[in-house]
């Protein structure tokens, strides 16, 4: 009698064969066809599983992004505001810089990827700093008019730092704090 998979696991293969063959052929290059060919199983079973190769895009991002805010969630359990705040902005330099190098491809174009899991991860991101930035303002550490547009440009800020690889991640973690530390303190 064959061995039948459970159905997370066997959507998980076709997530992970479609990945594969993304950053091989690039994602417009990559057919449901040479899916299901990678896995040797029928077409109908894909169907079963996604709609459009566009969902699977979307599962890959969504397992992207779950990483991502895992890392952005890492030790998050500091004492103080400040070191709270610290470590926030090293997750999230941290996290960019693994996500960027997960949606960047060498010689082929994932930029459908790439634009739906960066964009999902600076609206976390974003809304974290908001958060912990409405924190400081409550407990009098920060004096923002506006904490969301702060966050945003940050975010934004660290981001194409990130994406420019040029400065290191320390680097860029400092500069972030002196922008809020300067920015916030009026």
């Amino acid at each position: 009698m064959a061995e039948t998979k459970d159905s997370e696991e066997r959507r998980n293969e076709f997530v992970e064969a479609a990945e594969k063959l993304f950053r091989e052929h690039g994602i417009v290059d990559t057919t449901i066809n040479s899916i299901v060919k990678e896995m040797n199983v029928a077409k109908g079973l894909f169907y079963y599983y996604f709609k459009s190769k566009d969902d699977v895009i979307d599962a890959i991002s969504e397992k992207y992004n779950e990483l991502f805010n895992e890392m952005m969630n890492a030790s998050m359990d500091k004492d103080t505001y400040e070191e709270r705040l610290e470590q926030y902005i090293t997750n999230c330099v941290h996290s960019f810089r693994v996500l960027t190098r997960q949606v960047e491809g060498e010689d082929v174009d994932l930029t459908p990827l790439s634009s739906r899991s960066i964009e999902e991860a600076k609206k976390v991101s974003i809304d974290g700093l908001c958060d912990l930035f409405e924190e400081g303002m409550k407990d009098g550490t920060l004096q923002f008019v506006h904490p969301k547009y702060y966050a945003d440009i940050l975010i934004s800020g660290i981001l194409t730092l990130v994406e420019e690889k040029e400065a290191g991640d320390d680097e860029i973690k400092d500069i972030i704090i002196d922008l809020i530390e300067r920015s916030g303190k009026d």
